[in-house]
């Protein structure tokens, strides 16, 4: 706050009134580290709010977010000062940086932080930083210089109203510029209330977690404010995702926020240690599993007194011995998945659903049912009800399950979106119940499923609409398949798709059917086979469109829901790579289409 008003002066009164004000924002640009949490404490002693920004985004939503949030200052770790200043003239409001970073310890010759610095600089050439930064009109400032000033020149804390602006979340929309959901201190900390009221029911260790998702999403945001009401503790992963377990082991957490595909990778390595394994350890893992999972349907919990001693305290030991929260949120979770890491972790798995806009909760599984499918229930002060959709034939009068557009509503629901009325109105509707988009059917129990998403859908020639992500939910679900992209044409009868195989289960898949069916792959050599020369292989594709069928069969897919044709690709989607991907990994199916136009065409030839 002082570093705002003393560049401020030199702006006018304007600016310095701005200032004085309060209630602006400092973006956050960074992976998930100590700093973004002190930085979102720090700002609500002002009465500031944080505008995060993804680790992985690209310069023009870098852009974008900051100019539309009106960022006065950001923080930021050093490997972003570069891509800031470079980008200073787009930037008009932006006044000031702050480096999560020593810029001291770099510019002593420390080769710890070699990396962050962008080519052609070293580890001495920080100097060039702030003096292109001085050019620029911009103060450079590292986290240590900051708390410092603070330190000597202290402020008044000024703390913030419950519906003052926490924070803006920007929704990693598919199409066109991402949305700022303005989410408040209530919203958070009505949150953090309900959701330690349900833990303490359940959990008997202290609240702890290892800090990985972005934190500029709010599935991993709400869950540290969670467990910093309950006075737990925070670890921060190294920055790999694909150690993340060597990070919980080291941690020992009693939480684990995870998504579907990790959850599905973790099943595939127990899987290979315990129930797949060779000789007696398969016979003797296999029969454990069935015990526990009979157990488990019939309500007698998660822990069995012997088969846990002699082999689940160790599986459990993949993620945390402490662990005894494990969460998913973002993706529904396959039941034979969530019942297998249930038994082999001793610990329920809580299946959430929400968004954004209700910080990402709204319903969600319970610890007391045993059915995946048909146990949500809303969460703590949250409201729920159906409208009808016609047009996808889901009527809140369907017997015997009502269905329909899921409308919530509650404390941790938004108030709008920044600066954007216009979809604000097209998202809030009869004062102010969210609009989710997706297609919700109440059971015979009184819980809610999620059956269906009412956007992005298509007809093909038959008049029926296809929802492509509930198919697409269904191909993740396959071992072999780590990103699908499901599309049509109205003029067509079938579903074609664009697969990326998992590189981890499908060339050992693949090798042995070469081993085994030599003569029909011409002298390919399994040794020496990787993904992409197998894409191109029509005997491995025609064996995916097998393993589809069966699947489709498996979730009762509608004969015109299932995929008859595929495009293997090599190259998996990302954020940078090929742009198909938002910062949250969600498809960009638009410009998936454009991007595998030709290739869609080709599938229908």
């Amino acid at each position: 706050m002082k570093i705002a008003i003393e560049q401020a002066k030199t702006q006018g009164q304007d600016e310095l009134k701005r200032v004085l004000n309060r209630q602006w924002a400092v973006g956050v640009y960074s992976i998930n580290r100590m700093e973004w949490n002190i930085t979102d404490r720090a700002l609500s002693t002002q009465s500031l709010f944080s505008a995060g920004l993804y680790d992985t985004l690209g310069e023009s939503s870098m852009e974008y977010i900051l100019n539309n949030s009106e960022a006065f200052v950001v923080v930021c770790s050093l490997d972003k000062v570069h891509k800031i200043l470079i980008n200073i003239e787009k930037l008009p409001n932006l006044k000031a940086i702050v480096s999560m970073d020593s810029l001291e310890t770099v510019n002593d010759g420390s080769t710890q932080q070699a990396s962050y610095l962008p080519p052609p600089y070293n580890t001495k050439s920080v100097d060039i930083l702030k003096q292109w930064a001085s050019s620029k009109n911009v103060r450079l400032y590292d986290f240590e210089t900051v708390e410092k000033i603070g330190y000597i020149d202290r402020i008044p804390h000024h703390p913030p109203k419950p519906n003052d602006t926490f924070t803006l979340l920007y929704t990693s929309g598919t199409t066109g510029n991402p949305k700022a959901a303005i989410l408040t201190h209530r919203n958070f900390s009505l949150s953090s209330v309900y959701a330690s009221m349900h833990r303490k029911q359940y959990e008997k260790n202290k609240a702890s977690m290892v800090s990985f998702l972005p934190l500029a999403h709010v599935y991993c945001r709400n869950h540290e404010n969670i467990v910093m009401y309950e006075k737990g503790q925070i670890g921060y992963f190294c920055g790999d995702i694909t150690k993340i377990f060597d990070d919980t082991q080291a941690f020992q957490p009693s939480i684990f926020t995870g998504v579907p595909r990790l959850l599905t990778r973790l099943y595939n390595t127990i899987s290979e240690k315990t129930v797949n394994a060779p000789g007696l350890l398969g016979v003797v893992s296999r029969k454990a599993v069935s015990d526990k999972i009979n157990n488990l349907k019939n309500k007698k919990g998660v822990h069995h007194f012997f088969w846990d001693k002699i082999l689940f305290n160790k599986t459990k030991a993949i993620i945390s011995k402490n662990l005894d929260d494990l969460r998913t949120g973002s993706a529904p979770a396959e039941e034979k998945v969530c019942d297998f890491l249930t038994v082999t972790l001793q610990t329920k798995i809580i299946n959430m659903y929400g968004m954004t806009e209700t910080l990402g909760s709204g319903i969600g599984s319970t610890k007391d049912d045993t059915d995946i499918e048909k146990n949500a229930i809303p969460f703590r002060g949250t409201e729920v009800r159906l409208r009808d959709v016609p047009e996808m034939k889901y009527l809140t009068t369907d017997t015997p399950n009502p269905r329909g557009e899921i409308l919530m509503k509650g404390p941790s629901t938004f108030g709008g979106y920044f600066k954007d009325k216009e979809k604000t109105d097209e998202t809030l509707v009869d004062t102010y119940w969210i609009a989710t988009g997706d297609i919700g059917m109440i059971n015979e129990n009184g819980t809610i499923s999620i059956i269906d998403r009412k956007k992005s859908l298509f007809k093909l020639s038959q008049g029926e609409y296809i929802s492509p992500e509930k198919v697409e939910n269904v191909l993740n679900t396959h071992p072999l398949i780590l990103q699908s992209f499901v599309s049509g044409i109205s003029t067509k009868s079938h579903l074609v798709a664009v697969i990326v195989p998992d590189p981890l289960t499908f060339i050992p898949w693949a090798k042995k059917i070469i081993e085994s069916r030599r003569n029909d792959f011409d002298g390919m050599s399994a040794e020496n086979c990787d993904v992409e020369s197998l894409a191109n292989n029509n005997i491995i594709k025609n064996l995916i469109l097998e393993e589809i069928a069966l699947l489709s069969q498996r979730f009762k897919l509608n004969g015109f829901e299932v995929v008859k044709a595929i495009h293997l690709e090599p190259i998996p989607f990302g954020v940078e790579t090929n742009g198909l991907l938002t910062p949250t990994f969600k498809l960009k199916r638009f410009d998936a289409k454009s991007y595998y136009k030709e290739i869609i065409e080709s599938l229908y030839e």
